[in-house]
């Protein structure tokens, strides 16, 4: 059976995420969701795709 995190669960992790991240305590969300994505790539954590044109983008 798999289970499926709750909302709550992703509430955490992103709460965790933003105050490992950006310890500034920042509301703006696209910059705060930007300093996770960064600080998880620097760890090696996901890996980032750089595309050189915009067809190779999934639509």
């Amino acid at each position: 059976m798999v289970k499926k995190a709750s909302d709550f669960d992703d509430f955490l992790v992103a709460t965790i995420l933003a105050d490992i991240f950006d310890p500034s305590g920042s509301d703006d969300f696209d910059f705060v969701s930007r300093k996770i994505v960064n600080g998880l790539d620097d760890f090696g954590m996901i890996k980032s795709n750089d595309f050189d044109n915009k067809e190779d983008l999934a639509a």
